[in-house]
């Protein structure tokens, strides 16, 4: 049975979407393990998990003449071999040589024919663990039950060493291509703008308008071209670069007591010192009124309304983002008042109702971070890219240790999709008492992204000398 596209969903592929990096968002797992690997075992327990997510066995349909939307179909050819790859750096290898690799695999562009998601097994790593690289495409969190692969494959339980059955996967044979007509027919018959809301251009004026930003009235003023805004800005792109990061979020949590903030006020402002640092060392001179237009994800809510923090279900994890533009002042140089400008920002844009905190993301199924920052991504998508100088994702995850396989999860990182026009993206998430980083840039933009994550430590050691 064919499930057509949402909305939404159809006008993620619109174009050459499946060979855009700005249509899936990546989780970079690095996984510790006492004995050997056995990839055959690695491949049954991906099987295993899979039962639990069929959408990643179905392929998009297109229905012909474009009558109607694309629909969803069983993938008859599904050859998981194909999805799940092996790779390997030159040992030993260490995190710059891991983060090169990654940047090449974010690039290289999904098969349109098949389910849109891969996995890169990747060894050589100098300590022995195993490195896994999920590539999800937007298209794949669209519906009431969609989650990131990532998140579909850690779980809060070690996998059994002992092989368990699995049933034998049988494809639901699809329509022909007169069924989809008439169905499209039909659908055009009952619904006569079905055909208009065909038209690319009034799909993304439909979603820009209904999705919006909070506080959207900002967006009213756009800065002229030029200056600080077109460090973060690219025309003409020329492949990814990937910087990792990581900090203790205990230190975090310390100022945001010192100060009586957010958590997520204190990230945001360890990332604001970070860039600032970034752009002086660049030589672009800042001013003490120079900020940056980050849309940060603020809220989620379900599609029955908004999600309470205190009774979130798994739900949530396929909930609409709504997203906020928030001012980085990079220009302040007092760390102290550039935590007190962001805070105040994040407070006018929070709204208690629909707020999903720490501790109720947490109790989400499985590792939710990853879900979030690709519906993050999705929702910044829709929006004009001129509104924006770059994408902020942070999503706090579990404090308590979690499973990939029969290993043990020791690092997550998330791997940011770079919208079109943009040239640096950020996602943080936390895990088991450390806040992880990843940035993606435009190799020829910022072709030392690295050096952003570098400076990621200095900037928190600023706000910490702010304590009293």
């Amino acid at each position: 049975m064919a499930t057509r596209l949402a909305t939404a969903d159809a006008d993620l592929l619109l174009g050459d979407a499946t060979r855009s990096r700005s249509r899936h968002s990546c989780s970079l797992a690095l996984v510790s393990r006492d004995d050997p690997w056995d990839i055959d075992r690695v491949m049954e327990f991906v099987d295993a998990r899979l039962a639990d997510a069929p959408r990643f066995r179905q392929r998009i349909r297109y229905v012909p003449f474009g009558l109607a939307r694309a629909v969803w179909v069983d993938d008859p050819d599904f050859d998981l071999s194909f999805h799940v790859r092996r790779s390997a750096l030159p040992a030993p290898g260490g995190m710059r040589q891991l983060a090169d690799l990654v940047a090449r695999l974010v690039d290289r562009p999904l098969e349109p024919g098949r389910p849109l998601w891969e996995l890169y097994l990747i060894e050589g790593l100098a300590d022995g663990r195993l490195a896994v690289l999920t590539k999800t495409h937007h298209v794949l969190l669209g519906g009431p039950n969609a989650v990131d692969l990532a998140q579909v494959l850690m779980t809060d339980e070690r996998a059994s060493a002992d092989v368990d059955e699995v049933a034998t996967w049988t494809p639901v044979p699809s329509p022909g291509d007169g069924v989809l007509v008439l169905d499209a027919l039909i659908t055009i018959a009952t619904d006569p703008l079905e055909l208009v809301r065909r038209s690319a251009r009034l799909v993304n004026a439909v979603e820009r308008a209904s999705r919006g930003l909070v506080g959207a009235a900002s967006l009213t003023v756009l800065r002229p071209p030029g200056g600080l805004s077109e460090m973060f800005r690219t025309s003409r792109p020329r492949g990814s670069r990937v910087g990792l990061a990581s900090f203790p979020l205990d230190q975090a949590r310390a100022i945001a007591r010192e100060h009586g903030c957010k958590v997520n006020d204190v990230v945001l402002a360890v990332l604001c010192g970070a860039l600032r640092s970034w752009i002086l060392s660049c030589g672009h001179p800042l001013s003490t009124a120079d900020t940056l237009r980050a849309i940060v994800p603020m809220a989620v809510s379900s599609e029955s309304g908004p999600v309470e923090g205190s009774e979130v279900s798994a739900e949530a994890t396929s909930a609409e983002i709504a997203s906020a533009l928030i001012g980085m002042p990079v220009g302040e140089p007092n760390p102290r008042m550039r935590l007190a400008q962001i805070s105040r920002e994040t407070a006018t844009h929070r709204h208690p109702r629909q707020a999903v905190g720490a501790k109720s993301l947490a109790r989400l199924s499985g590792f939710a971070p990853p879900t979030l920052h690709a519906l993050g991504s999705r929702a910044a998508i829709m929006l004009p890219s001129d509104s924006y100088d770059l994408v902020v994702t942070n999503a706090p995850g579990p404090q308590h240790k979690m499973f990939w396989g029969d290993g043990e999860l020791a690092e997550v990182y998330p791997v940011p999709a770079l919208l079109d026009g943009q040239a640096l993206a950020v996602s943080m998430s936390s895990y088991s008492g450390i806040v992880y980083c990843g940035f993606t840039a435009d190799r020829q933009a910022v072709p030392d992204v690295e050096e952003i994550g570098e400076l990621i430590s200095s900037a928190l050691d600023e706000l910490t000398g702010t304590a009293r």
